[in-house]
């Protein structure tokens, strides 16, 4: 609560002695966004020579708390910005009961106020105030103008304009109050998704331990004779790979949220079309009822990391099985022509409507929500860092007629006119 210094100051001024020295953090919050708005400065100046008035301020007042938030002092009353009064010492404490504007010109031929204590506490004759309304209608304090000589200030013309600045600082203080609640979001949300992202990188560095000792262990279990123990073995390897990929999926996902290119290393590698040609074979193992068919024919030395084209196809092909339909082929085509090198998967199911094409490639969302599916939502996304770390470009496109197809494409450093090589 703020304490009221009751003894008088070295000046005698009445203003200071009811200066209260205490804040809250509401009203500094409130002090920093009125200092923020540069054009409140100009409209308490025009105010000043219009009204011929000596001292202007927008002050923030509460039912308990009253601060001067800007000051144009030019008769030297010694408030400032931060100066803070009893509420219940102030003119402005009317407004709060839903009182409009006030004015008048001299308080010793006014009715209305000659009686009143405030006018006599500070010494001024001469007064105008409007209440300053947010949008939602709530009262965040008083634009007023005070004199200690009579000036005409109670016109409609005068009382018009100081309403109508008081409308504009309210409009203003709107704008500056949802700048401020989006920046918080933002700085909130920057820190949840810091710490978010060094969670997965953590969890998922740790989790590779003990899948290595899975992956041991199914290894040993398929030098058994046991025919049993084999199939266990053979069960076991490839729910292991499937963690290993969920893992490096989240590795990566991470290292590309937090600003980190994917890590790679760009070179010419003649064995290509055999590092794609094994993924294949392995989801066609682990997949004997789908239909893969494969036309990968890359003759000669492309640019790229085959680990990570693995990766992207891998993923592909997981997007075709979980949601291509299970009685259509799944194609898979690999080529080199003209210096671009090219991978596309196709397959036949339900058709992505074009308004959720554009955002197949975001983490964790999904087509097809409702259909089963154990990944996590990152196998396309992480698709689309591979292709940004080749210099290449990944779309998709989903008709009727021809299916769904994700196509990569990307420089593939080949001669034009390579032997062998053929148009994609």
């Amino acid at each position: 609560m703020a304490l009221v210094r009751h003894a008088p100051a070295a000046t005698g001024s009445p203003w200071e002695d009811r200066m209260t020295p205490s804040r809250d953090q509401e009203l500094e919050t409130d002090l920093e966004m009125v200092a923020a708005v540069p054009s409140i400065p100009a409209i308490l100046r025009l105010i000043r020579q219009q009204a011929n008035m000596g001292f202007v301020a927008v002050a923030r007042v509460t039912p308990t708390r009253w601060l001067a938030c800007s000051v144009q002092d030019e008769v030297g009353i010694g408030l400032q910005a931060g100066s803070e009064l009893d509420v219940h010492a102030t003119l402005c404490k009317e407004h709060l009961a839903g009182k409009g504007t006030m004015a008048f010109d001299d308080v010793l031929a006014d009715v209305r106020y000659r009686e009143h204590p405030v006018p006599a506490l500070y010494g001024f004759r001469s007064y105008i105030s409007s209440p300053i309304r947010l949008a939602d209608g709530s009262y965040f304090g008083s634009l007023f103008a005070i004199d200690p000589q009579p000036r005409g200030v109670s016109t409609p013309a005068m009382e018009g304009m100081v309403e109508g600045f008081a409308a504009l600082i309210g409009l203003q203080l709107d704008e500056a109050r949802a700048h401020r609640r989006t920046r918080t979001a933002l700085t909130d949300e920057q820190s949840l998704g810091s710490s978010r992202e060094e969670f997965i990188a953590v969890v998922a560095h740790d989790l590779r331990n003990p899948l290595a000792t899975m992956h041991t262990a199914s290894q040993l279990l398929t030098r058994s004779s046991d025919a049993s123990a084999a199939r266990v073995s053979a069960r076991l390897l490839h729910s292991a790979n499937r963690m290993l990929g969920l893992i490096n999926d989240l590795v990566d996902y991470a290292r590309g949220r937090a600003g980190t290119a994917m890590p790679i290393k760009l070179e010419e590698h003649a064995e290509v079309g055999a590092a794609l040609r094994e993924v294949v074979d392995e989801v066609r193992d682990a997949n004997p009822g789908r239909d893969i068919r494969s036309d990968i024919d890359i003759p000669c030395p492309v640019r790229c990391e085959p680990a990570r084209l693995q990766q992207l196809l891998s993923n592909l092909l997981g997007n075709a099985i979980a949601h291509g339909a299970e009685g259509e082929p799944i194609l898979v085509h690999a080529s080199v022509a003209d210096g671009t090198a090219v991978i596309r998967v196709n397959n036949r199911g339900a058709t992505i409507p074009a308004a959720q094409l554009a955002r197949v490639f975001d983490a964790y969302w999904q087509a097809s929500p409702r259909k089963f599916d154990s990944s996590m939502g990152l196998g396309l996304h992480i698709c689309q860092l591979v292709a940004n770390a080749h210099d290449g470009t990944l779309t998709a496109r989903s008709d009727a007629e021809t299916g769904t197809t994700f196509e990569l494409r990307w420089p593939s450093g080949c001669e034009p006119d390579a032997p062998g090589s053929r148009r994609p």
